[in-house]
């Protein structure tokens, strides 16, 4: 039996990412709790593609597009 963990990702142009989980369950039996990280990147982003997965091992992945320059 496993538990789900809902994620959300919100980011902004200039390169700051919020990532917030919250498990479906909170009483489980894995120790799974809410949590938000925040992290800056050094590069302009798309927030628009940006997006966070929790997998089954609970590795957190995030896909953060860089913004491509106008040519």
């Amino acid at each position: 039996r496993t538990t789900r963990i809902s994620t959300t990702s919100q980011s902004d142009p200039a390169g700051r990412v919020v990532i917030t989980g919250q498990p479906e369950q909170v009483d489980n039996p894995w120790g799974i709790t809410p949590f938000k990280k925040v992290v800056s990147l050094p590069a302009r982003i798309d927030p628009i593609q940006t997006s966070a997965v929790v997998s089954l091992h609970g590795r957190l992945l995030v896909r953060v597009p860089f913004e491509q320059p106008n040519i």
